[in-house]
């Protein structure tokens, strides 16, 4: 679980320095992606290709990620600003991955992959924050064989500290923040970062190009693990062929 915090003043930025495939990364990466790509070089170093495979996936939530969204306490003349701030984030990482990743609402109480709730008075530990995403990841073992699975419950508020209506600008911040998350980042202490603390003055409209980078390194590391999977498997039968050894 993690969150976006509101602030007014630059604090001291920093990065967390995380290699993949030969990438140092520029933003700092959630503990739990490491944690996740991990399992699946295990499994793939058992021999699990299936399950290599699924953990990589689970990382990579599908091309396409449906979205769905409730509005809650929101008043109906802010309801538009929601609108806005959601197909706000959906456009800002659409562009930033290229289109490889694309996002869709459907109705509210549709089975979707991410649920985003607005609230007036959204807290996380008894404090006022921005919004807060909960995620979870799981490979999950079925008579077809394991199968990645991947949901989100975001959760965003309509109101700031003085409680001010939030506009779609801000609120689009914290939804791409959250989003961002999603895609593997942690949170920074720079203001000025999608990832850093929400400035309600400036709120960003789009990922930095190192928070892209990144993203786009922690992608390429899950095609490069389940293509490894799928090598090695392959590489391993041919062997035994080769030798004219027998399989049991």
């Amino acid at each position: 679980m993690v969150h976006s915090r509101f602030a007014s003043i630059a604090l001291i930025g920093f990065v967390v320095a995380t290699s993949y495939a030969g990438y140092t990364a520029r933003a700092a990466i959630h503990p739990s992606v490491t944690k996740h790509l991990d399992n699946a070089r295990i499994q793939a170093q058992l021999g699990k290709t299936d399950e290599a495979v699924s953990y990589a996936q689970a990382m990579l939530m599908g091309n396409h990620i449906t979205v769905s969204v409730d509005y809650g306490d929101t008043p109906v003349a802010q309801m538009p600003a929601c609108d806005e701030a959601v197909k706000g984030a959906f456009d800002m990482w659409e562009t930033a991955l290229d289109h490889e990743v694309t996002f869709s609402r459907v109705s509210h109480g549709e089975k979707s992959d991410v649920k985003i709730k607005f609230d007036q008075h959204t807290k996380l530990n008894n404090q006022i924050v921005s919004g807060y995403i909960n995620w979870s990841r799981t490979v999950e073992e079925t008579t077809e064989g394991p199968k990645p699975h991947f949901s989100a419950d975001v959760f965003l508020r309509t109101t700031d500290p003085a409680g001010n209506k939030m506009t779609g600008k801000t609120m689009r911040h914290t939804c791409g923040h959250e989003f961002g998350h999603m895609f593997g980042l942690d949170d920074v202490k720079e203001v000025g970062m999608l990832m850093g603390p929400l400035d309600i003055r400036h709120p960003l409209t789009k990922p930095t190009e190192a928070e892209v980078d990144t993203v786009k390194a922690i992608r390429e590391e899950c095609h490069n693990l389940i293509v490894t999977a799928k090598i090695g498997s392959g590489t391993h039968a041919e062997h035994f062929a080769e030798n004219g050894h027998d399989r049991d």
